[in-house]
């Protein structure tokens, strides 16, 4: 990845080497669509998009921040060669292409359309090794031009047009060469323009311009993103289902334990509840609260209309919340669900308990309006039992 920043300072050039070891010793392994992580991708373009519109950066800084997104969220290997490879190495044509816009001094010149082929020269090489024979047989055409191009740029000619049209060729190499792959959701292609953008702006001084690529792959990345995998937290439902020993007003009453205690934000799709021979048909509702801070928990929100919990129905009972009046359940880390009912005086009608020495459940029971959102509950406390309800959460 030295090559994706040829012509930038040998210092620079040197901390880009040891960051890409340091990288590849401490990255988990690469996913099939981007390695590292997609929040860890949306934090190093959140970061880069502020660097861009906070005007403080340097050009240099800017190039090894991207080039460290780069390594950390694409270095996947995609038809016979890295991404980030793919990326840096065309993104490096592209670099010191505008560089040479920027200098009459033929030297420089020179030595700018050389980093140009040696990028080109890499990233064919490594694509004939991976198979990519298609890739390595554009990238010759592109050499090529490269060694015209430069030829007539070191005379004094102007080139602009022609940068531009090979930036273009550049683009439909890619598109053309990874038209099914994705990187974190994102086309592959539409990831490699947005970044390639960046530098050659930031070349030009147009950081504005520069800082609209960058929040354009920002926004792809969080819309596209793959889902994550469901979480599912509270009771295992191994246990035996029984009713708790103590009595019931009858009122609405609430219960649940730490366990239901929910792991990340993001959205509740399903509750499982396990439940013994109940005598009497019972409507129930899920709530979700969030502890004071003083051993009191407020409503967030409350399922509506109620799931009906059939007499003598004993099982595992799914309900999902796709069919619910209002869009539920959003929650944040920390949140807790609970299980309700309406009351009934009927004995040992709520039996979806299990005896846990090392478990405690909380109730709290009231008459009136309880699950409304805003409704503080006290809760009381019942040693030994936990609450059979598991939760499916899909994390934001």
């Amino acid at each position: 990845m030295a090559r994706v920043l040829r012509g930038l300072p040998r210092y620079l050039v040197g901390l880009l080497s040891l960051l890409v070891v340091m990288l590849a010793a401490a990255a988990p392994p690469a996913g099939a669509a981007g390695s590292g992580t997609s929040d860890a991708l949306k934090a190093d373009l959140t970061s880069l998009v502020g660097q861009l519109s906070g005007g403080g950066s340097s050009a240099p800084q800017v190039h090894m921040a991207k080039a460290k997104l780069i390594v950390a969220a694409y270095d996947d290997q995609v038809g016979g060669v890295s991404a980030a490879r793919v990326i840096g190495d065309l993104d490096c044509i592209s670099l010191n292409v505008q560089k040479a816009r920027g200098t009459s001094k033929r030297s420089t010149v020179r030595a700018r359309f050389a980093g140009a082929r040696g990028c080109s020269s890499d990233l064919a090489k490594r694509a004939s090794a991976g198979g990519a024979n298609g890739l390595a047989s554009d990238l010759a055409s592109v050499g090529a031009t490269l060694k015209a191009m430069g030829a007539k740029a070191v005379a004094g000619k102007a080139f602009g047009a022609k940068a531009t049209a090979l930036r273009k060729t550049q683009s439909s190499i890619v598109a053309r060469r990874f038209v099914s792959d994705t990187l974190h959701g994102v086309p592959f292609n539409q990831v490699y323009d947005d970044l390639e953008c960046i530098d050659v702006k930031v070349e030009a001084g147009r950081a504005s311009g520069a800082a609209s690529c960058a929040k354009r792959l920002l926004r792809r990345s969080t819309s596209l993103a793959p889902a994550k995998d469901p979480v599912t937290f509270g009771s295992d439902l191994t246990g035996a289902a029984v009713t708790l020993p103590d009595r019931f007003a009858p009122d609405d009453t609430e219960f649940w334990t730490s366990a239901l205690t929910v792991p990340a934000a993001g959205t509740i799709t399903a509750f499982r509840l396990k439940t013994g021979d109940s005598p009497v048909d019972l409507p129930l509702r899920f709530s979700v609260v969030r502890p004071q801070g003083d051993g009191t928990v407020v409503v967030v929100t409350t399922t509506n209309p109620v799931y009906p919990l059939a007499a003598h129905d004993a099982g595992v009972h799914t309900y999902p919340t796709s069919g619910l009046s209002f869009a539920c359940c959003k929650v944040k880390a920390g949140d807790i669900v609970t299980v309700d009912n309406s009351g009934t005086t009927t004995p040992g009608a709520y039996v979806w308990f299990a005896a846990r020495s090392d478990m405690t459940t909380l109730s709290h029971t009231s008459n009136g309006d309880s699950q409304n959102a805003g409704v503080v509950w006290s809760p009381i406390t019942h040693a030994g039992y936990e609450v059979l309800l598991q939760v499916v959460l899909q994390p934001e």
